[in-house]
């Protein structure tokens, strides 16, 4: 069975194309699901279809909740009907499954069964894990073939959150150690975990407990001067559990639950709208690049050129859900600088076509590229 995890996660990896940026991690293909299946019968591949497509609507709403979903439970089904391709293939003897399904019609029905939606921009983490291994305590590190890592990837791959583990070497180790990650010493994790470029900060300890195992987890933002402030857990949970893999599911799908309150938007069904200013695009290639960035974003449901002076390109968004959303998600991208706000009196623009009127204070972004 970990042999199996342990290749679904490897193909997961090269299948989906993860690309890891500075700070964030783009996850591609998320119409696609990989299963492993015995044959390929028709009745094993209705349920490795089902199986996919449940993969896919957990990966692009985030939340375990949306399987119990009345629309969705209908559609599944008939899965097959938003299905656009399928084929099989083989790795180290075991037999795969791989589905594709119809991105747009898939993020539609989201929005119709009042689900939120999860772009492709993914906060990166950093998981520091104090868990018993062979007799000892230790943190789970980059290399590590554990079961438990291997579960931890298997979860990642689930739920389509990219994550790094410490090398733990001896940078690391001189910086935190096991009792730092028991004791919830969150300043030294946060020290240690600036060298990986990662978002957020998981810290969260498994230990034995009779014939349970207590996990506690801890997940905290990413903090430019750890050692000047006293940081703040985001989520704190603790519960017990049959076994190791059970309470790293529960971690995980804590961890989940709090990305998607932040960053999947659902359709608020009002028409709000702002204004996003991006200043320096100095050619044409910058524009297309960032009009093509503002129409993935999960947030947006159309953004036109409203206004264009000199390098600076005024966009008029409408939103799905609030501005807050979507300032959130474009913070979380590396390819974006926050440069400051301004108001309409301090801009002047020549219009490139009529627009209506939106905020006074509008936030001024500048594009790096690709």
């Amino acid at each position: 069975m970990l042999k199996i995890l342990l290749r679904i996660c490897v193909i997961f990896y090269s299948l989906t194309g993860v690309t890891m940026l500075a700070s964030a991690a783009e996850v591609k293909q998320l119409d696609e699901g990989v299963v492993a299946i015995d044959s390929r019968s028709t009745g094993l591949r209705s349920q490795g279809i089902k199986q996919a497509f449940e993969n896919v609507v957990l990966k692009n709403s985030g939340t375990q909740s949306a399987l119990n979903n009345e629309r969705i439970k209908q559609q599944l089904n008939n899965a097959s009907s938003l299905m656009t391709q399928y084929g099989y293939f083989e790795q180290d003897g075991q037999l795969f499954l791989k589905v594709n399904f119809d991105h747009k019609r898939l993020i539609a029905l989201l929005r119709e069964a009042g689900l939120p939606v999860w772009g492709k921009q993914r906060p990166l983490t950093i998981v520091w894990l104090a868990a018993p291994e062979d007799g000892q305590r230790e943190i789970l590190n980059d290399a590590s073939v554990a079961p438990s890592r291997l579960v931890f990837n298997q979860e990642s791959a689930i739920k389509g959150i990219p994550l790094l583990f410490p090398m733990m070497d001896l940078e690391d180790s001189m910086r935190v150690g096991v009792n730092d990650i028991r004791g919830r010493f969150a300043d030294n994790v946060a020290s240690a975990s600036l060298r990986y470029q990662a978002n957020y900060s998981l810290v969260a300890t498994i230990e034995p407990n009779g014939t349970v195992y207590r996990y506690q987890m801890d997940l905290y933002p990413r903090e430019k001067a750890p050692q000047a402030l006293q940081i703040t857990s985001l989520v704190s949970k603790s519960g017990e559990t049959a076994s190791i893999d059970d309470a790293i599911k529960a971690i995980m799908a804590a961890t989940s639950e709090y990305y998607v309150s932040q960053y999947a938007v659902a359709d608020s069904g009002q028409q709000n709208t702002t204004k996003v200013i991006f200043t320096d695009v100095a050619n044409m290639q910058s524009l297309v690049e960032i009009e093509r960035y503002l129409s993935q974003l999960s947030a947006i449901k159309a953004a036109k050129i409203a206004q264009i002076q000199g390098q600076t390109v005024k966009f008029n968004v409408d939103l799905f859900g609030d501005e807050a959303d979507l300032h959130r998600l474009m913070a979380l991208d590396p390819r974006i600088a926050v440069i400051n706000s301004a108001t309409e009196q301090n801009m002047s623009y020549s219009s490139f076509e009529p627009v209506q009127q939106v905020e006074k204070e509008t936030q001024i972004y500048y594009w790096k590229g690709q």
